[in-house]
């Protein structure tokens, strides 16, 4: 196979004052990378918080052999890790046979290293006619998103949590739950109705107190764009190759932006018979939400990512902190259970959120 590798180039990312330097010989991937995250990226920082390096391999150079020179002289960690004083380097991360990643320090810089091999089977092109550019849309979170998450993580105590949000000047109503919860389709319907803005549809960062929206391209399905109607004029679909299957993505119109807001109330939905609403217990809803986020691919992709940090680099209290931080969150909200009946539509639910806000304006007056 052809390389297509040349120099070397940096390009900068940034999210919530977090600095994140991305290198690498592949123009194709990076130039993705920029079009994905049109609103972070730009010139690379002189002094960044986090190092990426992105390695593309044409050739494969066998199952268990590792892609970083010099990992011969650290130890076996198990079956599939090698580790030092101050690097690890993951060889089978059984996510993907295919991907191997480094971590290690540059002085007091944290760097990551992902390197994958491109080589799919003819079955895999048949399947997926952009496989590249796939491959370019699933290491998005291993380039960027994840270092940045994890940064937040360990020096803010933020953590994050699978929902979307919609606001309405300073309320914000926050949807948490599993993929096909009915999250997306669900906030289309506030938005549709109310003219609330969008938030976030898919992932929020919290730290106990304000949510802060991660910024992605919109993820619509046919039943949800068909609900938006004329409500949201002017979005553009994200020409960007390799992405979703069964959803659409588009740009929002004004774009989002990188903010907070504090979340006046947080719904947990599930699909049900009938529609309902059921007040949740702080505890509860705190324990349904990391539920969710562990049954979550995209938050369990990042869970098993920082657990080879937490190996490398411990740090006492971490994981407690992140448990703390839903726990706080569920006791700044009312939460409730959300019951939806994909039969009767998404106006119902509508209703009973509203419902939800007008009853605790009321409490809130009263008080």
């Amino acid at each position: 196979m052809q390389s297509t590798k040349q120099p070397s180039r940096t390009i900068g990312f940034e999210m919530y004052g977090v600095k994140l330097n991305l290198t690498g010989d592949y123009p194709a991937l990076l130039e993705y990378q920029e079009t994905l995250h049109p609103g972070l990226s730009g010139p690379a920082h002189q002094s960044p918080h986090l190092e990426v390096y992105a390695h593309w391999i044409d050739e494969p150079k066998g199952r268990g052999v590792s892609y970083f020179p010099g990992s011969e002289n650290l130890n076996a960690m198990g079956k599939r890790m090698l580790i030092g004083e101050n690097e690890l380097v993951w060889i089978d991360t059984h996510r993907d046979k295919d991907m191997q990643l480094r971590f290690r320090r540059n002085g007091d810089t944290p760097v990551f290293d992902v390197a994958y091999c491109y080589q799919p089977s003819q079955k895999k092109l048949a399947k997926y006619p952009k496989f590249r550019q796939k491959k370019f849309f699933d290491l998005a979170r291993y380039l960027v998103f994840f270092p940045i998450a994890w940064y937040l993580e360990r020096t803010r105590s933020w953590t994050l949590i699978h929902a979307s949000a919609v606001s309405d000047g300073e309320k914000a109503v926050m949807i948490a739950g599993p993929g096909g919860a009915g999250k997306t389709t669900t906030c289309v319907g506030l938005i549709a109705r109310t003219g609330m803005k969008l938030l976030t549809e898919n992932l929020l960062l919290c730290d106990g107190n304000l949510i802060y929206p991660v910024i992605e391209p919109l993820r619509l399905t046919e039943a949800s764009l068909t609900l938006l109607k004329d409500a949201m004029n002017g979005l553009e679909p994200v020409e960007i190759p390799g992405g979703l299957r069964t959803k659409t993505m588009y740009w929002l119109p004004d774009g989002q932006k990188l903010g907070s807001a504090k979340p006046a109330i947080i719904f947990i939905p599930q699909f049900s018979q009938e529609s309902f609403v059921h007040p949740l217990s702080p505890g509860l809803a705190g324990e349904q939400i990391n539920a969710t986020n562990r049954l979550t691919l995209e938050l369990n992709d990042y869970y098993w990512f920082t657990a080879a940090l937490d190996v490398l680099w411990p740090e006492a209290g971490n994981t407690q902190r992140q448990l703390n931080i839903l726990n706080k969150l569920t006791k700044t909200a009312p939460c409730y259970s959300l019951g939806i009946d994909k039969s009767a539509g998404v106006a119902p639910v509508v209703d009973q959120i509203l419902h939800c806000l007008e009853l605790q304006n009321t409490l809130q007056e009263v008080n």
